[in-house]
């Protein structure tokens, strides 16, 4: 019988890495209650805490890492997003220099704003819908470990906003025990995340962990109730878009039979190639998307 276990923030992590000790272990099909912390360990609390230094031991941080039973390279994991409830209190942030108009940034200055029910007080009198995503979800790699703070084949900071309630995520397994983590729930985030801060929060993540055996992956791909998902990442942003159209072109070809030729004509028709974030520092990685509707697959 199916179980489920609850983990507190206490247990985290700022890589994804096959040698650290699981703060939990699971059969598959359980459920899972983590209490997340937001990227900045929980240290922005008010107006005055400003994001103008590193944080001293890392950022977005993940719970876990999870040990799923049985898990062995060369399958994947089914994680399903059941339910995030949000804390109180998150922060929006300017850091200067940062983001795609940070040529315009020039000051550091922090926002804390207010969750009332489903939306986000903003100053005084702005409102806007609660959008909640993960924004960290990823297993351990085969080899050395990943920072929290970075993507790759693996999962981990993916940004990507159509990674919440109602969406399954499929990653990869890597190594015996998968070592899941799951982090860096942001309140609400824009494509692109331009500023490279999304609305940062701590909360709580209801998630069911299933096992697919002998199931490859290359890459994580996301599900919902109307799309498959794509992933990719690459600092290049061209490059990054590609990656996640050549998985929906393969995509599309291993479970629609069609060849190269007419997957290909037909993503030009029907599949969105988007940007999650895009504004990291330097050579930090760009985070993309490809997705199509279920209805095609039917």
């Amino acid at each position: 019988m199916a179980s489920t276990h609850r983990l507190s923030r206490q247990h985290i992590v700022y890589s994804l890495d096959q040698t650290h000790a699981p703060a939990l272990e699971i059969t598959p099909g359980d459920t899972v209650v983590l209490e997340t912390y937001d990227a900045r360990t929980g240290s922005i609390q008010r107006d005055e805490d400003l994001l103008d230094h590193p944080h001293p031991v890392g950022s977005n941080p993940a719970t876990g890492p999870i040990l799923v039973r049985g898990a062995e390279a060369g399958d994947a994991l089914c994680v399903e997003i059941q339910k995030i409830t949000l804390a109180p209190q998150g922060f929006l942030a300017v850091k200067a220099g940062m983001g795609l108009l940070g040529h315009l940034a020039k000051d550091f200055v922090t926002r804390m704003v207010q969750i009332e029910g489903n939306h986000v007080r903003f100053g005084e009198h702005l409102r806007f819908p609660i959008r909640p995503m993960v924004g960290v979800i990823g297993t351990a790699p085969a080899g050395a470990g990943v920072s929290t703070g970075f993507p790759g084949p693996h999962g981990g900071n993916m940004d990507n906003r159509y990674i919440a309630p109602g969406s399954k995520v499929y990653l990869p397994v890597n190594v015996p025990g998968a070592w899941l983590g799951i982090g860096d729930v942001h309140g609400a985030m824009g494509d692109g995340e331009i500023t490279f801060i999304g609305l940062e929060i701590c909360a709580e993540v209801t998630a069911r962990v299933e096992l697919l055996k002998g199931r490859k992956l290359r890459r994580p791909l996301v599900e919902t109730p109307e799309y498959w998902i794509t992933t990719g990442d690459h600092p290049d942003t061209a490059q990054a878009l590609r990656v996640a159209a050549e998985e929906m072109v393969l995509l599309m070809q291993e479970r629609m039979g069609l060849s190269f030729a007419d997957a290909y004509m037909l993503m030009s028709a029907v599949v969105d190639v988007q940007i999650c974030q895009c504004c990291g520092p330097g050579e930090f990685p760009v985070t993309t998307r490809a997705m199509i509707s279920k209805e095609l697959f039917r």
